[in-house]
């Protein structure tokens, strides 16, 4: 697989967000009145589509800097400019708004919210209890860039320990608190992801089979879901007997991945689905705190055009904030990298 930017991973991206978004409209649109429908659940399993995409996009960009200590630094650099200015911008914000308008956070709850320190408090806003699973994944995969051996034992342990924490669950005697969060089976996502980046480096198929296979799969998953009543787990639950199952999904969502890079070179995609997937990011953090603004009043439009006016206010709401301040934040900052000029001596020398 050619170093590319990969069209079918960008919409990826953007399909994690429209589902994740449409998951919380049906929510908001019930707080406000409106009917909520039980097939809406099934769309926050997007938020395990995000970590097997990350999991897939960092091991296939940064795959050649894997035992290269001298590329750690702009590595680090490149996923906290990916991660902080906009996290940022848009906690501070909300942050600062809901001090006026209901009670200020805690300290606890600003800390992990801008910091990314594994915590079981809700983060502001609470989408971000998904990045502090990010972040510590971007750390583990920099072990691995400053030194190759010393990085895949920590993903052996982590991944050991995860599966250790698994059996105790299934025996109800789980690790509670922090340690919960840090050997939670989203670990195996990531991994997954990973795993379909080294697949798709050896052997990619042309072929439309394995993304309706994959496809099928994670619509069978969200069907049995609902019909099961499969409630997943909470934003800080993460002993819940039903977390053993999240893997399944994640798996599937891996085989709907390496599918999709099979039809990478088959299938035209318009300019606005990479635009959902280049914004996928703004759009999983302002989603949330415009719904809150704005959901009283697509409530007025009634029954199926207030859902569509939620769910568009936040798509709408994440596209403006990555064009007017994402990009250009981002842009300016890996444009004035640190590490860049270092770099290009190192990648010449190699």
């Amino acid at each position: 697989m050619a170093a590319k930017k990969l069209r079918t991973v960008e919409v990826g991206r953007g399909i994690a967000a429209c589902a994740v978004v449409a998951f919380h409209a049906n929510g908001a649109a019930k707080i406000v009145g409106l009917s909520s429908s039980p097939w809406a659940g099934p769309l926050q399993n997007g938020v395990d589509f995000f970590f097997v995409l990350s999991g897939f996009i960092i091991f296939y960009v940064h795959r050649h800097d894997i035992g290269h200590a001298e590329l750690a630094a702009e590595y680090l650099w490149k996923r906290f400019v990916r991660l902080f200015p906009l996290l940022w911008f848009v906690a501070c914000g909300w942050m600062i708004l809901r001090s006026v308008l209901a009670e200020p956070p805690s300290l606890n709850q600003i800390g992990t919210s801008l910091l990314l320190y594994p915590s079981l408090e809700k983060p502001i806003p609470a989408v971000v209890w998904t990045l502090r699973h990010e972040l510590l994944f971007y750390l583990a995969f920099c072990a691995a860039i400053v030194n190759r051996w010393a990085g895949i034992s920590l993903f052996a342990i982590w991944i050991a320990a995860v599966l250790a924490q698994m059996v105790l669950i299934a025996n109800g005697t789980p690790l509670v608190g922090v340690p919960s969060l840090l050997f939670s089976s989203f670990v195996i996502d990531f991994v997954l992801g990973a795993g379909v980046a080294m697949l798709a480096d050896r052997w990619l198929v042309r072929s439309w089979v394995p993304l309706i296979i994959g496809a099928a799969l994670v619509i069978a998953f969200g069907v049995l879901s609902v019909a099961y009543d499969f409630d997943r787990l909470g934003v800080l639950d993460y002993t819940s007997i039903n977390t053993l199952f999240l893997p399944v999904n994640g798996l599937a969502f891996a085989i709907l991945l390496y599918g999709m890079l099979c039809v990478e070179d088959m299938v035209e995609v318009p300019e606005w689905a990479m635009l959902l997937g280049a914004a996928s990011y703004a759009i999983y953090l302002v989603h949330v705190p415009a719904n809150s603004i704005f959901q009283s009043g697509a409530a007025k439009l009634g029954e199926g055009f207030g859902h569509a006016a939620i769910f568009l206010i936040g798509i709408g709401a994440g596209v403006i904030v990555h064009l007017l301040i994402e990009r250009r934040v981002s842009g300016y900052l890996r444009a004035r990298s640190p590490f860049a000029s270092r770099l290009k001596v190192v990648k010449s020398q190699g």
